[in-house]
C-alpha cells in the first residue's frame, strides 16, 4: 500500500512543476503610458524634437549604468515615437477633423441618384426605339 501512495505522488510531480513555472517574479506591471519632454530641442526640425521627448515607461534609476534592460512597454513606446509623423503630437494631441462618414454617404447618394437617372433615361430611349421601329419601313413593305 505504501508503494501505491508514492506512485501517486510521483504522478502529480510533473503537474506541480508545470504550475510552478506560471508564477511570475515580476509582479504587476504598470502600464503608465505617455511621453515627457526632457529638454529643449536643439533645432526646429522634427528629429531635434523627437530626441528631446522620451516615453514615461523608459525611466531608469539614476544609479544604473552600462547596458540597462528596458522596462516592459518601453520598446513599444519607442517604436511609436519613431513612427509618428509629428513628434509634438506625443506631448499634445491634435484636434480631430470632421467625421469621414459624410463624404462617403454623399458619394453613395450621388451614385444611387445617377443610377436612377440612368435607368429612367434607358426606359425613355427604349420606348423611343420601339415607337420608331413600328413606324419605319422595312424591306418587306416595299
Amino acid at each position: 500500500m505504501r508503494y501505491h501512495t508514492g506512485w501517486r505522488t510521483w504522478r502529480l510531480l510533473p503537474l506541480a512543476l508545470l504550475l510552478s513555472g506560471c508564477a511570475s517574479s515580476m509582479g504587476p506591471i504598470s502600464w503608465e503610458t505617455g511621453y515627457r519632454q526632457v529638454g529643449e530641442p536643439a533645432g526646429s526640425d522634427t528629429e531635434a524634437l523627437r530626441s528631446s521627448i522620451t516615453p514615461n515607461t523608459c525611466r531608469v534609476s539614476p544609479g544604473q549604468a552600462g547596458i540597462v534592460p528596458l522596462p516592459p512597454g518601453c520598446a513599444n513606446d519607442l517604436n511609436l515615437q519613431a513612427m509618428v509623423e509629428r513628434p509634438g503630437d506625443l506631448l499634445h494631441g491634435r484636434a480631430m477633423g470632421p467625421a469621414r462618414g459624410a463624404p462617403v454617404a454623399a458619394a453613395a447618394r450621388e451614385r444611387l441618384e445617377d443610377r436612377e437617372r440612368a435607368n429612367s433615361r434607358r426606359v425613355v430611349l427604349e420606348s423611343e426605339a420601339r415607337g420608331s421601329a413600328s413606324r419605319s419601313a422595312t424591306t418587306g413593305d416595299l
